[in-house]
């Protein structure tokens, strides 16, 4: 299974990123617009590349949860 980060972006800023995102060489990306999330399948970037886009509040990777 591929690693999956989640990318919290500022208001107004959901377009922005992703079309910085696709710039940088990403592909997989997984739209969440309501609570102002992106999905990504990483490749080679690393998450201080990400961090560093305009918008972008925060970046993890995605974990499984059990309850």
């Amino acid at each position: 299974m591929k690693t999956k980060w989640l990318i919290s972006v500022q208001d107004g800023a959901l377009d922005a990123v992703v079309s910085k995102l696709k710039q940088t060489g990403i592909q997989e990306v997984e739209i969440l617009s309501s609570i102002g999330v992106i999905l990504i399948v990483p490749g080679n970037h690393k998450i201080a590349d990400i961090k560093k886009i305009d918008g972008v509040l925060s970046v993890e990777e995605e974990r499984d949860i059990s309850i």
